[in-house]
């Protein structure tokens, strides 16, 4: 096949959603091509694959390939209209929801991640399959672990300051009686959560300090006070996972807050922690429910006994079953034949329901 994927190249989302099953493809002889605004520069590809909501003359797009009867694919891995106040991107987003609508209604076949997400997506296109994000074994190497320093971290972007309150307060009373590192990685590309702060209050002032997001930070920024971290920033997609190995944490939380927009997601921290070699313990909401065995309810006392459960545990088997979960279903190299199927026509909404 001759796929075109037209998407923005600079985030995690065009990592899972794009690079990573770009490279597989192409692995298995297809033809796989970043599309540009020039639509005379292309000859007519047999697949078109919008990810998001990015393009503003899509309904141009969309029109240039009906007209030649080239399917089109819409992805999307986040329900882009439930993302909250609370969220950083909420405000950037408004502008594209009625792209997002425009997509899924006019789209061939609408591919995503989870099935609470693809249900809602039905509502508006029965042609909903669901593509599992998938990591890509290659990427992963497992660091050497340093034996009684035991390290408890996260990974992920700035949109996480409400999920990650939830657990530093059960951190910063185990630091009190247990000795280990706490690492956060991300958010931010300065090299102090501190200065990312000041920043954002001196660019955007008292009216960011009083929104939604800016109280979101504020109580993050207050629940690290009196917490020992260690901070690493963010680094471009292409060396995410490579730094994630670097952290070599033994367990990695995943900490998020129950809302309709959270719901909707799916466990990415599960694969990477586990391919980089640590446990995860995440939340005892969806998505996570569904396939993390290790969880905590989003109370301090549940958060703090289930950490510290784990502090002096023998992780290496629990860890062990976590990877071959990871491996034998959200591995790219077994999943890519479901890309096929749907690029090709073959998989559908509805040869799977029946």
């Amino acid at each position: 096949m001759n796929i075109f994927f037209l998407t923005e190249t600079e985030s995690g989302c065009y990592k899972w959603r794009g690079a990573i099953p770009a490279k597989y493809l192409r692995k298995r002889g297809h033809t796989v091509q970043i599309f540009s605004n020039d639509l005379n520069a292309h000859s007519a590809p047999d697949v078109m694959v919008i990810f998001r909501a990015h393009y503003p003359d899509v309904a141009k797009l969309v029109n240039w390939c009906k007209q030649r009867g080239i399917r089109v694919v819409f992805d999307t891995d986040d329900a882009l209209d439930l993302v909250p106040r609370e969220n950083i991107s909420h405000g950037g987003l408004q502008d594209r929801l009625d792209l997002y609508d425009f997509l899924i209604e006019q789209a061939d076949v609408v591919t995503t991640t989870t099935p609470l997400l693809a249900a809602d997506l039905r509502g508006r296109n029965p042609n909903v399959v669901i593509l599992p994000n998938s990591i890509d074994p290659d990427e992963w190497r497992i660091a050497p672990r340093h034996h009684g320093n035991v390290r408890v971290g996260w990974t992920g972007s700035a949109t996480h300051f409400h999920d990650l309150a939830v657990a530093l307060p059960a951190i910063r009373d185990l630091q009190k009686r247990h000795a280990f590192s706490f690492v956060l990685q991300g958010i931010c590309p300065d090299p102090d959560l501190g200065e990312f702060y000041a920043g954002l209050l001196a660019e955007y002032g008292k009216a960011f300090r009083n929104s939604a997001p800016g109280k979101s930070i504020k109580r993050f920024m207050e629940e690290l006070r009196g917490l020992r971290y260690e901070f690493h920033p963010t680094v471009k997609f292409e060396r995410h996972a490579e730094k994630v190995c670097e952290l070599a944490l033994d367990i990695g939380i995943a900490p998020l807050v129950e809302d309709r927009f959270n719901q909707h997601k799916s466990c990415i921290k599960y694969y990477e922690y586990a391919l980089s070699g640590a446990i995860t313990v995440a939340s005892r909401v969806l998505p996570y429910t569904t396939e993390v065995p290790i969880t905590a309810k989003n109370t301090h006392q549940s958060w703090a006994d289930t950490l510290e459960s784990l502090l002096d545990a023998d992780r290496d088997l629990l860890w062990r079953q976590q990877r071959d979960w990871v491996l034998t279903h959200r591995n790219m190299e077994r999943n890519v034949e479901l890309w096929e199927q749907v690029y090709r026509g073959e998989l559908t909404a509805s040869s799977i329901a029946a």
